[in-house]
């Protein structure tokens, strides 16, 4: 069984999304898992011409790494995509991949039944965590994915990981010492590979 993560942050390993995308992974047992930094990828912009309507392929992926990460994708039992939050959305690194992924989804849904799972970070309190999970979340049902949620104290922790920068109290902190967000992030990960081996046991 295959976990992908994704981390849509267009920071380096320093990145407080990709700290928390980790945890997620590392949660995950008697799986394979791999993590996808999009910074890392040449992704062309879509253009919005509408190719994959037509069965026809992608002009823009015949010299950038979409093919790259859609074969790692198709083999994925479960998806976890990490986004912050800029300006209350996700980053424009991110929604160039989204919006090339169309393309999947017109080629007879090949992300569909994958289960997924978000996970977001901003700086402020309320930063538009939820906003970034609602566009991710979205996404997910349109590939025709499977959408899930950690299912961990319905008191402390979120149906997701999520923290920020910011505390109750107005300091500054990293994701590190943001106790919430681990744990939310960890719950999400072992959600995601817990239902994925599920359905992979299902159709055994």
């Amino acid at each position: 069984m295959l976990i992908v993560g994704i981390c849509g942050s267009p920071k380096s390993e320093r990145s407080n999304t990709r700290f928390l995308l980790e945890h997620a992974l590392e949660a995950v047992s008697d799986s394979q898992t791999l993590m996808l930094n999009i910074r890392d990828f040449n992704i062309h912009h879509c253009t919005g011409c509408d190719s994959c309507v037509r069965k026809k392929p992608c002009p823009q992926s015949a010299d950038d790494d979409m093919p790259e990460i859609e074969k790692k994708l198709i083999d994925a039992d479960g998806i976890i995509i990490a986004a912050p939050s800029y300006f209350t959305s996700v980053p424009g690194v991110l929604k160039d991949f989204i919006d090339r992924s169309r393309a999947m989804k017109m080629n007879d849904h090949q992300l569909k039944d994958k289960v997924f799972g978000a996970i977001t970070y901003a700086g402020l309190r309320y930063g538009g965590q939820e906003h970034v999970v609602d566009v991710l979340n979205r996404y997910a049902l349109g590939q025709g994915m499977i959408v899930v949620g950690s299912v961990g104290s319905p008191v402390k922790h979120g149906t997701f990981g999520s923290g920020s920068l910011q505390t109750d109290e107005g300091s500054w902190r990293s994701a590190k010492d943001d106790d919430l967000a681990v744990k939310g992030s960890t719950l999400l990960g072992m959600r995601v590979a817990e239902i994925a081996k599920r359905f992979r046991n299902s159709g055994e």
